[in-house]
């Protein structure tokens, strides 16, 4: 493994001894080296001392004295291989002079469902939408439900089910599954647990692993209507008929009164389930994400609840109500979720100008929370699971509306993207995201599709000033480099392909690069018109973005 330290000034060749600059104006060496280093403030000026290198050692000579740092830091190159990495989060970056990550919120769009069906309601949530390439058909799961909102009564909750041709138009089957008021005309998948008690949530995905039997094509996690009793998991051969895989629940260490997803992730070789715990335990404190892991699907390991860096994460003002975590598809290593954020400010002059004040008013002779709180969602991402990082910025704010988006459960993202044709014109393809709304406004609820361009959940931003970022080291071994990237008339980006201690290389200097302008999902950068780095496959380099009025939202070396 390379290994980079950094040093304060320029270094030099020392005997045989061949470095080269790497980031932070540090060196590079590969294998164990012999060499001497000054540490004036130990051992005086002019003095030096042997040191061997154990592994991979950085030593530097300046203004004709070797120095290395007091406390030297060690930074290991990223291994990018052909995977893309979007500009989600810092991950990638190295240092940024005059640009920011931008959040960009998603685009609303059409209402795709109206839960008005008599066995749903202003209830309906913890949705589940999902692609079946296969099949050529888009799925949908969510508990159909009725709140008791003080006006209108209370329901019983089933988990039922739309599919869609498009991931735009969808349509309410009539299954012929389950009983309801005396018929099984309905779209009903599922109205009790394995127990016979009643359902909660109910989260299907198709499984990955290559191991899984034709009949358990489809699995998937739920809580029955006593949460606290724990996860039962299910199979499908075909995402509409279910089984319970064990005659009772399979893991029991926690709430579980919210969506619980799972998958089988890729990346970790082994099934991974998100799910509802609270800080002080018992339904107390804030309300935060656990993780549990599974070889077989049956047997479950708690892992704790995923972190955060300070300030951001579960908060006591803001918790994290559903957490929609699940590999991106582009990007399976990548690990993104839209956590609702369960807001409740109590009774202030402000609730009582929030909209549908009435049916709010109503909503708190059953609860004042009912009343009082409101929700909007952000995204989180982790590239191993279980420590995350929160968008800089709000993603899905309840907006400037008059009625249907400032209720406790509007806002809530279905569990996950998909991706979708775009209806404007000739535009490529697109990220569809479908949130809830006019939840617990009255007998029924509806869920919006929203928009949002491929990758685009951020970017690195430039406005009209000039703006820069370096990369963290990194290696690649594809032989082009490819940006999703869009600019202004007037706005352009360049790049340069350096040493890690900053030198470019010739031939992929900033001055060589052809400017790009306009708006791609697949631009490939290219030098003096050659789009080939294959010559610097494996061997560390940063990269260096200029830009001006620009987005890059991701990159990959293909």
């Amino acid at each position: 493994m390379r290994r980079v330290l950094g040093f304060a000034r320029e270094s030099r060749l020392l005997g045989t001894v061949s470095f080269r600059h790497v980031l932070n104006e540090g060196l590079l060496i590969e294998g164990g080296q012999i060499g001497y280093c000054i540490r004036p403030n130990e051992w005086g000026a002019g003095s030096a001392r042997s040191m061997h290198a154990t592994g991979n050692l950085t030593l530097g000579m300046t203004a004709g004295l070797l120095v290395c740092l007091a406390h030297p830091v060690f930074a290991e190159s990223i291994d990018l291989a052909r995977r893309r990495e979007l500009f989600i989060d810092n991950h990638l970056i190295g240092e940024m002079k005059n640009v920011q990550i931008l959040v960009h919120q998603p685009e609303p769009r059409e209402i795709a469902v109206q839960c008005d069906a008599p066995w749903e309601g202003n209830g309906c949530g913890y949705y589940t939408v999902l692609h079946d390439a296969r099949e050529s058909v888009y799925r949908m799961y969510y508990h159909a439900w009725q709140i008791p909102t003080g006006i209108e009564p209370g329901g019983p909750l089933s988990i039922a089910y739309f599919e869609s041709k498009d991931g735009i138009t969808w349509v309410r089957p009539s299954l012929g599954l389950c009983e309801f008021n005396g018929s099984k005309d309905n779209n009903i998948i599922l109205n009790k647990m394995g127990d016979g008690g009643g359902c909660h949530d109910f989260s299907p995905f198709i499984d990955e692993n290559p191991t899984a039997t034709p009949e358990a094509r489809y699995k998937a996690t739920g809580a029955g209507a006593e949460t606290g009793k724990g996860i039962w998991v299910y199979q499908s051969p075909d995402g509409i008929h279910w089984t319970p895989m064990a005659d009772a629940p399979v893991f029991s260490n926690g709430a579980f009164d919210s969506q619980n997803v799972s998958f089988w992730s890729e990346a970790e070789r082994q099934y991974v389930l998100y799910y509802r715990t609270f800080s002080q335990g018992n339904f107390k404190g804030t309300r935060r994400v656990n993780r549990a892991v599974s070889k077989d699907y049956l047997h479950w390991t708690e892992e704790g609840a995923i972190t955060f860096p300070d300030g951001e994460g579960p908060q006591p003002l803001a918790q994290f109500y559903i957490n929609q975590i699940k590999p991106y598809s582009r990007a399976p290593h990548l690990y993104i979720g839209f956590p609702a954020r369960y807001v409740d400010h109590g009774f202030t002059e402000s609730t009582k100008l929030l909209p549908e004040w009435d049916l709010r008013e109503k909503r708190m002779s059953v609860s004042p929370r009912y009343g009082t709180a409101v929700t909007d969602s952000v995204y989180i991402t982790s590239r191993d699971g279980k420590s995350f990082r929160q968008s800089n910025d709000v993603f899905l704010r309840p907006g400037l509306r008059t009625r249907h988006n400032w209720s406790y459960g509007d806002n809530y993202i279905a569990w996950h993207v998909v991706e979708t044709q775009s209806a404007r014109d000739d535009s490529p393809r697109e990220l569809s995201l479908y949130a809830t709304e006019s939840y617990f406004t009255g007998r029924d609820s509806r869920l919006r599709r929203y928009a949002l361009r491929i990758d685009g959940f951020a970017s690195v931003h430039a406005k009209l000033q000039e703006g820069e970022f370096t990369t963290k080291p990194i290696t690649f071994s594809g032989h082009e480099l490819s940006l999703n990237a869009a600019t202004s008339a007037a706005g352009r980006i360049q790049v340069e392909i350096r040493e890690p201690g900053g030198t470019p290389i010739p031939g992929f200097t900033l001055d060589e690069c052809d400017p790009i302008y306009g708006d791609a999902l697949d631009r490939r950068v290219s030098w003096k018109g050659n789009r080939s780095v294959a010559a610097h496959r494996g061997n560390p380099v940063v990269v260096r973005f200029v830009l001006r009025e620009a987005d890059i939202y991701s990159l990959a070396f293909e």
